[in-house]
């Protein structure tokens, strides 16, 4: 195998956001709902209620447009809307309880289709290698620094929070 040179930043912003787009393609075709929405309610599922912030700080999107996407899915009934106990000023974010299964069942979705529809040009053995990198890697990156360097911190482990 040749020399391969480092991985620069913007390299590895463009994996994120190539991996980002087909994650998101794959999630407009399996549900109703857009990617944000089910982002929101991923983390509702994961982490609990939540006041806008709180989920804006976790999923990595504007609060302003978190707010949009709550009230959305408030309407739809996806999402119900309370005051925050230690601030009843503050008003927190719940997933609907029949919300719950949609967002077990988008979170348990399999990725591996999408990765191997990405990776035509490699072997299996190579897409299996590549498959347990990410997997490490995520792994590793949720244990070592959830959160860090601005990203989200939403829980990867399939149980609500």
């Amino acid at each position: 195998m040749p020399p391969t040179s480092p991985m620069n930043l913007a390299e590895l912003h463009q994996l994120g956001r190539r991996l980002t787009a087909a994650a998101t393609s794959v999630m407009k075709d399996a549900s109703d709902l857009g990617p944000t929405e089910l982002l929101v309610l991923e983390c509702l599922y994961t982490a609990g209620p939540q006041p806008v912030g709180a989920i804006a700080q976790h999923t990595g999107f504007a609060q302003s447009r978190v707010s949009t996407v709550v009230a959305t899915l408030h309407k739809r009934g996806l999402v119900e809307l309370g005051a925050d106990p230690a601030d009843r000023r503050r008003t927190v974010a719940k997933i609907a309880e029949h919300a719950r299964a949609q967002a077990r069942e988008a979170r348990s979705r399999d990725a591996e289709p999408t990765l191997r529809q990405m990776l035509p040009e490699l072997s299996a053995a190579q897409v299996e290698a590549v498959i347990a990198a990410l997997r490490a890697l995520n792994g590793a990156l949720v244990e070592a620094a959830p959160g860090a360097f601005g990203g989200t911190d939403l829980q990867s482990n399939g149980q609500p929070g």
